[in-house]
Parts: structure tokens; C-alpha cells; sequence
């Protein structure tokens, strides 16, 4: 076993080797955020580099790239850079690679010059950009490595792989202590009930404004002061005007912070990091820029601004605060309900290449909120780990009301009618919506009043 190498990421190089040799072509090895993909695919390019091979390493943004090159340079292995703005030196038997670059210039390259392709954060395996090098490398072997197996729809990556080979859970990885331990928050935030959906996930606009407004900012503020004062955290916002708006509350407060966004040059995203990682900011916030790939151990905690329907978005931005580091206990503040709607981070999942099946999907994940403390938690507790609240056991009794069914029917009706009669304006008509658990509240209570309208009733609800 290498000395560089934790056990389970030499039982996942020997499994991936292994695969290889079974004639497998593509492989894709699944590992939690924090875990250590980079360490392990760098052993693999390290391996194949040594009995001849060519290995190209494909990454999305500068920071893997740099992230990817750092490991490589601490085996000592040779490699080269392609990248907007670098000449290309394809002497070197390993190159890492920015996906949007190499395809640029597929043109220049043999379609058979690497044997193995390496697809870092291979969740992104069925976009256009790695989809056309990947077709053009037909001939190469190729290993995905990823902490979430399946695209933004839930769908799988069976397409592009033929083998999953699973490493520890992050369970596992937080008990032997691979990744800090963290408390989950979720404080009652803004009803996300009437924001619209886009391509299955919440429109980014609307919901930006939303979160915009002085409750929930303060809410931000507040439970950042309550919980994380003085401590590190990322923010993850709906959108770069959100992001600033977030920035800037907390620098009003006395709070160092700072947002980062893609139009950035690398070497000013790269000194706010540098700044994160220090201390001297406390509260970095994004748009969708430091949702994968980013390591700095002392960041302690997430604050959570962006709903999501995505699994595997969840998982990533949560991942940001699990790197361990000695005392650490990480803080997720959940402000926009991700965790009570898809799941704990510390949930078992089963993954596969086929994805996560449209009524899993659907299906409400088994996580309840502390009603004191806020704490979220898997829904069989008792008791609430963090403050001690005991819950109420629900009761299920049936009770036998058979000959009464039809007139309480007739009575839940009347009192249905009644409520919907009382509501004489949009935003009561919408409460209502929202307490008959609607899932568009606000498009029913258009209906409403538009069927009012018709029947000569405006000028009453106006």
C-alpha cells in the first residue's frame, strides 16, 4: 500500500485497476466530497504514466486545474497544462486539461493520443463540451470520478460508464474522521411555494429576489452571528446581484466578506480564497463558482441561500465545509429547506449508473427539524441530539366515525367554501393556497379571482 495513500483510497485504486483489467472501458468511482478523488486518480495517471501510457486529465475551471496539477506535482510526476492562454507542450505523458479549451482544439490532437481519459467531477459527463472530447478520444479507456453520480434530472450516467465502484460513505468517512462532524440547521425561512420551476429545478431569478428581502437577509445575519460568529463560511446565492447584496449585509455588520463570481480574472478569485482560507474574510459568497472543487479546510460552515431540486447540487455545496481540520464541528445553515427536501448529507444513498428513479425522486426524504433548536435530523429520533427536545410521539389511531362520514364531508365543504369566500384579496387567497398545501398557490388564487371576474364579482374583491 502507497505510504501517501489512506486505505480506502488504495482499496479504490486496486478496485479501478482492477476493472481496467477486466476489459472495462469506462469506470466511474463515486467518493464523497472530502474524501479525496484527486488523490486517487492522480495515483491511477501516476501508474499508467509509468508502463507508457498517455493520460489526459479533463477539469472544468482553473481551480481544479491548479488543484489537479498540485497533486500530480507531489508524486512527482510530469505533466503539462492545457489551458486558455498557455501554448500547448504535449511532451509531457500526463496533461490536465480545461475541458472548454480542449475542445477548442481537438483539431490539433491525434484522436488516439491518450489511452486514458480522466473526467473529473464526471457528473457533467452528458454536456455538450465533454461529451464532443470524449467522442473524439474514442479509443481511450476512461475513469469518472465524481461525489454525485447523477445529472441535475436525477438521471444516471449509464450513457457514459459501465461500472460503478462505490467508495465509503460519508457516514463512514465523518465516524473515522475523513470528514468533520457538522450540525445541520434549518431555521424557518421564506415560503418557496409560489417560485416557478425551470428545466425541473427553482427559477434562480424569483427566487433571488425573494431572498433578497429583509427577513431573510436577516435571518442570514442573524443565525451567522448565532452560530458561526467569527468562524469562516461560504454562501451560496441564487445569482451574482444576490451574491453582492448578500456581501454587502455582512459588511454593513462589521463582517469581513466578500462575493466571487466567474467574470473575475483567476488570480482574484484565487487571493479571495487564499483570504477565505486565512480568516481574514469570514463569509465568502457565490454564484454557482465554488460549488465543486473547492478546498479549504478552515472553512467552517455553509450558509445555505439557493433552493435547489438537485441531489447532486445539495451535496456539493454542503461538501464545502467537510474537509476536517483538528476541533473542527461544521455548521450548515439551511435557510432555503434543501436538506428537509433532499436529504441529509450523512443519508445512505444508492447509487447507480441508471440514477435515481423519478418516484425516489419524488418521494419526501425521512428528515424532521427540531421545533427549539432547529437542528435537522433523520425523522426516527426521539429525542433531539443537540438541545434535547423530546419529540411527541404521533398517535395513529383510527377513529370510527362511519355513520357521521357524509355529514362531516358536507361540513368540511361548507367550512372549505366559506374560508375561500372570505378571502377577498390575492395575498389572502394565496395564504389559503398555502395552508391547503397547493402546489401553486399563487396560480390558484389567479383562477379565483379571474373566475370572479367573469362572474361579475370584481368589483367586490378588488
Amino acid at each position: 500500500m502507497s505510504p501517501t495513500l489512506r486505505p480506502y483510497q488504495d482499496e479504490a485504486v486496486q478496485a479501478i485497476r482492477l476493472a481496467f483489467a477486466n476489459r472495462r472501458r469506462s469506470v466511474l468511482f463515486v467518493l464523497p466530497t472530502g474524501g479525496g478523488k484527486t488523490v486517487v486518480f492522480s495515483h491511477i495517471a501516476e501508474q499508467a504514466a509509468a508502463k507508457g501510457n498517455r493520460i489526459g486529465i479533463l477539469v472544468h475551471r482553473v481551480e481544479l486545474l491548479e488543484q489537479a496539477s498540485a497533486s500530480l506535482a507531489a508524486l512527482g510526476v510530469r505533466h503539462g497544462l492545457i489551458a486558455a492562454n498557455r501554448s500547448m507542450d504535449l511532451s509531457a505523458p500526463v496533461q490536465v486539461a480545461s475541458v472548454a479549451t480542449l475542445a477548442r482544439r481537438l483539431h490539433k490532437l491525434p484522436a488516439d493520443l491518450f489511452q486514458l481519459l480522466v473526467v473529473d467531477e464526471a457528473h457533467h459527463s452528458n454536456a455538450g463540451t465533454w461529451g464532443k472530447v470524449l467522442s473524439h478520444c474514442a479509443t481511450a479507456r476512461i475513469l469518472g470520478v465524481t461525489a454525485t453520480p447523477i445529472r441535475c434530472d436525477g438521471r444516471g450516467l449509464g450513457e457514459w460508464y459501465e461500472e460503478l465502484i462505490l467508495g465509503p460513505s460519508p457516514a463512514w468517512l465523518t465516524e473515522q474522521g475523513y470528514l468533520a462532524p457538522a450540525r445541520v440547521l434549518a431555521p424557518p425561512g421564506v415560503s418557496l411555494g409560489g417560485v416557478r420551476k425551470r428545466m425541473g429545478d427553482y427559477d434562480l431569478s424569483q427566487a433571488g429576489e425573494l431572498l433578497q428581502q429583509g427577513q431573510a437577509m436577516g435571518d442570514a445575519l442573524g443565525h451567522y452571528r448565532q452560530h458561526l460568529d467569527g468562524r469562516t463560511a461560504i454562501a451560496f446565492c441564487c445569482s451574482v446581484a444576490h451574491a453582492e447584496a448578500v456581501a454587502e449585509l455582512f459588511q454593513r455588520e462589521g463582517i469581513a466578506a466578500a462575493s466571487i463570481d466567474g467574470t473575475m480574472d483567476p488570480a482574484t478569485r484565487r487571493r479571495l480564497l487564499e483570504q477565505l482560507g486565512s480568516g481574514e474574510l469570514k463569509v465568502l459568497t457565490s454564484c454557482a463558482l465554488i460549488g465543486e472543487g473547492v478546498d479549504v479546510p478552515s472553512v467552517s460552515g455553509c450558509i445555505l441561500l439557493r433552493p435547489t431540486q438537485s441531489v447532486a447540487l445539495h451535496l456539493q455545496m454542503i461538501g464545502r465545509c467537510l474537509r476536517p481540520q483538528d476541533g473542527k464541528r461544521a455548521v450548515i445553515l439551511d435557510h432555503v429547506g434543501n436538506c428537509v427536501r433532499l436529504g441529509h448529507h450523512l443519508d445512505d444513498r444508492e447509487w447507480s449508473l441508471e440514477g435515481i428513479r423519478k418516484r425516489q425522486r419524488e418521494a419526501a426524504p425521512s428528515v424532521k427539524v427540531c421545533p427549539k433548536c432547529f437542528a435537522a435530523m433523520p425523522s426516527g429520533k426521539s429525542e433531539c441530539p443537540e438541545c434535547g427536545h423530546v419529540f411527541a410521539t404521533e398517535r395513529r389511531e383510527l377513529e370510527h366515525v362511519a355513520g357521521q362520514l357524509q355529514e362531516l364531508e358536507q361540513q368540511a365543504i361548507r367550512e372549505r367554501r366559506a374560508e375561500q369566500a372570505m378571502a377577498m384579496s390575492l395575498e389572502t387567497l394565496i395564504e389559503v393556497g398555502k395552508r391547503r398545501g397547493m402546489k401553486n398557490p399563487r396560480g390558484w388564487a389567479r383562477h379565483v379571482l379571474a373566475a370572479r371576474q367573469t362572474k361579475g364579482q370584481w368589483s367586490r374583491v378588488a
